[in-house]
């Protein structure tokens, strides 16, 4: 199951994830009936093609589910970025501990956590930290993107789902709008995920000619901003990496916050904080105010990169591993060897 890159990259994709790629309680409900149907299309694969070997990536509540079934029919499975157990749903050890053979760990506590609740692991390193860079220098990219030089630049960007789109960008034109009062000539960059189009934000702009809207591109965008607003996920470890001063923003439905109040267990969300175990990056989670968010990125802005380099550097300090797909590809086939 992938979508458009793991198909260009020659993988026989049976499913499409792109409808079923949602966060909350309330908003996994409204798209039951796609889950259940791409439950259905990856166990009708599994159950006809029995492969030697199952390999899971993230997305615990449906890898989860996939993990049980395919041992149900004998089939080993690894884990390729485990569940966060550390943050919520710690009872899912007993499950990882039944249904799963080895969990391959991106994050340097993963791996004693799991091998103390009796689950093989290993720590690969974080991928992100040998592939995160720039791919163009930062006079080519502001030409691709038509953006003037000399002018300070702020990176937007919504989250890399549909629905995070549309809870985080009517906060964020409102907070556009404020920066602007005190910076009138801020050049704005959003640039989108592979899966999202261009036409799911655009509603949210209402005509602002100062948001250049980028398909890709997410790694230039960092490294040559001046500071950034990123929703919460794997893209605030980007901006750690390419070291961007950014504002964490996250939004879910009322019910989903509630609940989540009660289960999840870490001082922080962002993933950059979660790794230095102390706020380098500011959080606003849930209630989102653009005054608050503005003056936040406008001070970010003024003090520059210097600020938070040094506490930057120490997160990459920790993630980094030699080539950690490579170290992620022979776990497994060493697994498979011994199998």
């Amino acid at each position: 199951m992938g979508s458009n890159r793991l198909a260009a990259a020659g993988v026989r994709v049976v499913r499409d994830y792109r409808d079923i790629s949602v966060t909350g309680l309330s908003e996994v409900l409204s798209h039951a009936g796609n889950i259940r149907k791409a439950f259905g299309a990856v166990k009708s694969h599994i159950r006809t093609e029995r492969p030697d070997l199952v390999v899971l990536v993230d997305f615990p509540g449906f890898n989860m589910r996939i993990a049980s079934f395919a041992r149900s029919l004998r089939i080993p499975v690894v884990y390729f970025i485990p569940p966060q157990v550390w943050a919520w749903k710690r009872g899912r050890l007993k499950g990882i501990r039944k249904y799963v053979d080895m969990v391959i760990c991106i994050l340097p506590f993963e791996e004693d956590l799991y091998a103390k609740a009796g689950v093989p692991a290993v720590y690969i390193g974080h991928p992100f930290a040998e592939t995160v860079r720039p791919s163009l220098t930062r006079d080519e990219f502001l030409a691709k993107a038509g953006v003037p030089g000399g002018k300070p630049i702020l990176t937007v960007m919504p989250g890399s789902r549909r629905n995070e789109i549309r809870r985080h960008m009517p906060v964020l034109a409102q907070t556009l709008a404020i920066m602007r009062r005190n910076i009138p000539d801020l050049t704005v960059l959003l640039p989108l995920a592979d899966n999202i189009d261009e036409a799911v934000v655009t509603p949210f702009l209402r005509g602002d000619h100062g948001v250049a809207v980028l398909k890709g591109d997410s790694h230039n965008a960092l490294a040559y901003c001046d500071a950034a607003i990123v929703a919460s996920g794997s893209a605030t470890l980007e901006a750690a990496l390419l070291g961007s001063p950014t504002a964490i923003i996250y939004r879910i439905s009322r019910l989903s916050y509630a609940i989540a109040r009660l289960i999840v267990h870490v001082d922080f969300i962002g993933l950059p904080n979660i790794v230095a175990g102390k706020e380098v990056f500011p959080e606003f989670i849930q209630h989102l105010d653009p005054e608050t968010i503005a003056r936040k990125a406008l001070s970010m802005i003024d003090k520059g990169r210097r600020d938070v380099a040094g506490e930057l550097g120490s997160i990459v300090d920790k993630l980094r591993k030699q080539d950690s797909y490579r170290l992620a590809a022979n776990a497994i086939l060493h697994f498979l060897e011994r199998t």
